[in-house]
């Protein structure tokens, strides 16, 4: 019987520059893969002071971020199938001791009938898809079924095979009748739900489920899909519990996105496999931010290495391994602040930028100095305002017209969109500048009237420009927000774009930085930030733009702006660490975008 080992929560990242890298042959050196170096599937090789970035390492950035879904059920099955060998194993010692004297024949028939039970119906899968997708056609009658899914999914395909799979997976670990379920299900959910018996609930409602069907001659309904995700997620802790998952942290090679080692049994999962399988969730966008973002780490790689400061990959996964117990209790996980918090593609992206910023932040200890009576270093002193504004909770209120590369409807990128949507944002911030221009004209004239004691009365008066900006906004802003359903319940209001309008009251940073559509990681990208634009450089009443953004080109009009209600108390140990992180990662954003341009590279 196979055994079942601890398995360790995966720590996750990029480790070292062979993690994303691979060196340049020597100078004057010729290699018989001269030829590879010179090419790439994604336009042209990426290097970085000679150091390329492998097209392998760019697909396994893409598995890790956007082909996260295919990566994770590979992994799900893995250990489903792993498991599968078990009931097997147990069955035909079941058998075995049954059966004794029997043929092999007769034997192995015997476990091939019990195994049955495990076995999906496949017309069961085809009937809840087709029952889905009419129910969502029902309710949002304007919408195409397959581009939502892949604006949810990454993949229609995927989304196929996860219903599959989930239905298997229920299949295995809960088959019915209930008091028949695998011991592991009954453990993990006895361990998972002490206090409260849920098979005696499942027992209870599928005796009643069972009555049903046996009365009206109708297949068995399923058990509701709350009661089934609680049940899941038990189990799948325990599954996670069976062996250890390695990924780039663990330093496995490029072609391998995961590495799985349950003692006496052992599986891989290739990065090309799960690139292939997922690439219809990649766009051109995703790969050039991959290359770019993978360019920034090897440069402040480089640079950090050169001044001594790099954390070992030790002292690297050590950190990681104490961030994740420190957060494992908790729904703010890593991979919740990662994705959630940060808006990186992945945990390992993430992981990633936090060892590079830990080195940076090592070497920098005078500028986060800060003295008795909370006396600030010259760069904490410089950035108090910023972080004030970020942390203090000061307010904006501002609409914002985005004249967008990316067509929201499809959820795909335009052919020729950014460019197309430059030269259409400069158009309109002309007719802005044109507009406010003949506003000042016209208040010359009616100040100018009113000295000479006369009636102002122009033929055609202008709108005030609150209301001509409004017009302007609901007819050229592509903020897109979904249909309203046809049928059922209603969604709440909030978070809608209204074209850019947002609200009516003033916001915050953070909150105008996910309603414009920002994050963290695409700030990292940018080496800037529309949300840090309207909060720190603009004038209230005035417009700006337009600026570069991640879906396209913004024009901002800043209605006005509020101060920090609650700054930060410089004497207190949390409020000066607040202050510190927030320097950090910001001059480290600038650090690694100037060790990229003062590098050599090409490729980008």
């Amino acid at each position: 019987m196979k055994n079942r080992l601890l398995l360790t929560l995966p720590l996750l990242g990029l480790v070292g520059p062979a993690a994303f890298s691979e060196p340049a042959a020597p100078a004057g050196a010729f290699q018989a893969d001269d030829a590879a170096q010179a090419t790439s599937e994604f336009g042209e090789p990426v290097f970085v002071n000679g150091v390329r970035i492998s097209d392998m390492a760019i697909k396994r950035f893409l598995v890790y971020g956007p082909g996260r879904n295919g990566l994770d059920a590979r992994k799900l099955q893995i250990l489903m199938d792993h498991e599968r060998e078990i009931r097997v194993d147990e069955v035909r010692e079941a058998v075995a001791a049954e059966m004794s004297g029997a043929s092999d024949e007769d034997m192995a028939a015997e476990v091939a009938k019990r195994m049955k039970r495990f076995d999906l119906d496949t017309s069961f899968v085809d009937r809840r898809l087709a029952a889905e997708k009419a129910s969502f056609q029902e309710r949002f009658p304007t919408l195409d079924h397959e581009v939502e899914l892949r604006r949810a999914y990454g993949s229609g395909n995927w989304y196929r095979d996860q219903v599959r799979q989930t239905m298997e997976f229920d299949r295995l670990f809960f088959p019915d009748p209930p008091d028949s379920w695998p011991m592991l299900s009954v453990e993990a959910i006895q361990g998972g739900s002490p206090q409260v018996d849920l098979i005696a609930d499942y027992a209870r409602e599928y005796d009643r489920r069972l009555a049903v069907s046996e009365e009206s001659g109708e297949p068995i309904v399923a058990e509701q899909e709350m009661m089934m995700s609680l049940l899941r997620d038990f189990v799948m802790q325990a599954l996670w519990s069976l062996a250890e998952v390695k990924t780039a942290t663990q330093g496995i090679p490029e072609d391998l996105a995961m590495a799985i080692d349950g003692g006496d049994w052992s599986a891989e999962i290739k990065t090309q496999e799960v690139f292939d399988e997922m690439r219809v969730a990649f766009s051109e966008q995703d790969i050039e931010d991959a290359k770019l973002c993978l360019a920034l780490f090897e440069a402040a790689r480089q640079k950090l290495a050169a001044e001594g400061v790099l954390s070992s990959d030790e002292d690297f996964q050590a950190m990681v391994a104490s961030i994740r117990d420190q957060m494992a209790n908790s729904m703010f996980n890593m991979d919740f602040l990662a994705l959630q918090g940060h808006g990186f593609p992945s945990a390992e992206a993430y992981e990633q930028h936090l060892r590079l910023v830990d080195s940076f932040k090592s070497g920098r200890a005078e500028a986060l100095e800060i003295g008795e009576n909370a006396q600030l270093s010259p760069e904490l002193e410089a950035h108090l305002p910023i972080a004030n504004g970020i942390m203090g909770l000061a307010k904006a209120r501002a609409e914002i017209l985005l004249v967008s590369a990316f067509d929201f409807p499809t959820f795909s990128w335009k052919e020729s969109g950014w460019e197309d949507a430059y030269e259409e944002a400069t158009a309109l911030r002309a007719q802005v500048d044109e507009y406010l221009a003949a506003l000042a004209t016209e208040a010359e004239a009616r100040a100018a009237a009113v000295a000479n004691g006369e009636n102002y009365a122009p033929e055609n008066e202008l709108l005030p420009f609150d209301r001509w900006w409004t017009d302007l906004l609901r007819q050229n802003s592509d903020y897109w927000d979904p249909p309203l359903p046809a049928t059922g319940k209603q969604p709440p209001a909030i978070g809608l774009k209204n074209f850019g309008a947002f609200n009516e009251e003033p916001m915050t940073r953070n909150d105008m930085k996910r309603a414009i559509g920002e994050s963290e990681y695409e700030h990292f990208l940018a080496n800037g930030a529309l949300v840090d634009a309207i909060f720190f450089d603009m004038e209230p009443g005035t417009v700006a733009g337009p600026y570069r953004g991640p879906k396209g080109f913004y024009l901002v009009y800043l209605k006005g702006r509020t101060r920090p209600t609650n700054p930060l108390n410089l004497r207190t140990e949390r409020h000066q660490q607040m202050i510190q992180e927030d320097w950090v990662r910001k001059a480290f954003q600038a650090y690694a975008h100037e060790a990229l341009a003062s590098s050599e590279t090409s490729g980008l």
